[in-house]
């Protein structure tokens, strides 16, 4: 692509009775290679997996694994709290957890820090 986007991660997003979650397979990338922002109610997941060093002369008989820099945007349901989000980055799985938001509410939420 012509954005320097190399590959895009596997993902589930699913809804539940108290909120929606998004899982991206991240395998391999580390937590400060990372980024998650939120505008308006898209989710914007991008990043870089850095290829290992190789010594010299190594001849690829298979080579699968996605390599640079990567991002994708999930387009949230209405009705969540966006401010809630808790993003946990574990065994090469991001989960990224909102809340259904309180009606009425409208003004500044705190967030508590885990």
């Amino acid at each position: 692509a012509g954005n320097g986007v190399a590959w895009v991660p596997n993902m589930d997003v699913f809804t539940h009775e108290g909120g929606a979650v998004v899982k991206a397979e991240l395998a391999g990338i580390r937590r400060e290679d990372l980024t998650l922002t939120v505008d308006g109610n898209r989710l914007r997941i991008s990043g870089m997996r850095r290829d290992s060093p190789r010594t010299g002369g190594a001849r690829f008989l298979m080579m699968e694994i996605e390599y640079g820099a990567f991002e994708t945007a999930v387009e949230l349901p209405p009705g969540l709290d966006l401010t809630s989000a808790r993003a946990v980055y574990l065994n090469g799985i991001l989960r990224i957890e909102f809340s259904l938001s309180t009606p009425g509410t409208g003004g500044p939420q705190r967030i508590e820090v885990a």
